[in-house]
């Protein structure tokens, strides 16, 4: 766990300062997302990559979340199958007896 903490925290740090030294560049490009055209700012292109980026990581979370999950769901059902023939298979085993 403090693996992680450590990993978690330099990640920001360096997400942190990335996001700080980009801000404070001036210069501009040329942006040309799908329809748009326009010259923005380097700092502004930074901020719509991060915002973008997070959108598709929760994205690709909460699909890997609903996919275990549905995993999950289909193997307690199987299990719960396998648990009444089981039962099944007792009680005629203890009927012949």
């Amino acid at each position: 766990m403090i693996k992680f903490w450590f990993y978690f925290i330099v990640f920001v740090f360096l997400a942190v300062v990335g996001l700080a030294i980009g801000s404070a560049n001036d210069a501009k490009v040329m942006f040309d997302f799908l329809f748009v055209q326009k010259e923005i700012p380097v700092a502004s292109v930074l901020v719509i990559g991060v915002i973008f980026g997070f959108i598709l990581g929760i994205y690709s979370c909460l699909l890997l979340c609903l996919k275990l999950w549905f995993r999950e769901k289909s193997a307690k059902s199987a299990l719960n199958k396998l648990k009444k023939e089981v039962d099944k298979l007792n009680e005629s085993k203890t009927e012949k007896e």
